[in-house]
């Protein structure tokens, strides 16, 4: 017996560890319904009506209207999410508000691909293997979350991009790439 509940507990730290090591950013919008400030979690509501919950991470950024906060949602507000797709919970790392100035913007996830420096755009490689290219027009850049440049961020590295899309046209607004350590 105490076998089996050895192999039964080493299968279920395997599942766990396996998990969260295969989380990744997600992209997802819709509505809050509702949210939950002491245990740091809110409801979504997304395009097909289902309720999602989201743990807000520790290192968590809300940019409502242009401007970024680690606070600041309220139930009600239409936003997109990048988030950390876990086993057991979602991990809300950068939210998007779309009111105001950000009414238009759209979160964009990928892996950086090139940056031309005559041109000054740069290219990312999509999820679905779909290129896209912009120029920078003074976009802020960040590499962890930290005030950076374009000429830092490597191939491969994983970013988020703020876009601001009106009709067919799309403007980046902020790059945000990240790299794990090594």
């Amino acid at each position: 017996m105490k076998c089996i509940s050895k192999w039964v507990s080493t299968a279920v730290a395997i599942v766990l560890l396996a998990g969260s090591a295969m989380a990744a950013e997600t992209l997802t919008a819709g509505k809050i319904k509702s949210v939950n400030a002491e245990n740091k979690t809110f409801v979504l509501t997304d395009g097909a009506g289902k309720d999602n919950t989201f743990k807000l991470a520790d290192d968590v950024v809300i940019n409502r209207g242009g401007k970024e906060t680690s606070s600041d949602l309220k139930a009600g507000d239409v936003v997109s999410v990048c988030y950390d797709k876990g086993t057991l919970t979602w991990k809300a790392h950068y939210i998007l508000a779309k009111e105001g100035d950000t009414k238009d913007y759209q979160l964009m996830r990928g892996s950086f691909k090139n940056y031309d420096a005559d041109k000054k755009t740069f290219t990312y490689t999509d999820v679905d293997g779909k290129d896209w290219t912009f120029a920078m027009n003074g976009s802020k850049v960040r590499l962890n979350m930290q005030a950076s440049k374009i000429e830092d961020i490597k191939i491969g590295d994983s970013i988020l991009a703020v876009v601001e899309e009106i009709g067919q046209t799309r403007t980046l607004k902020d790059l945000m790439a990240s790299r794990k350590s090594s």
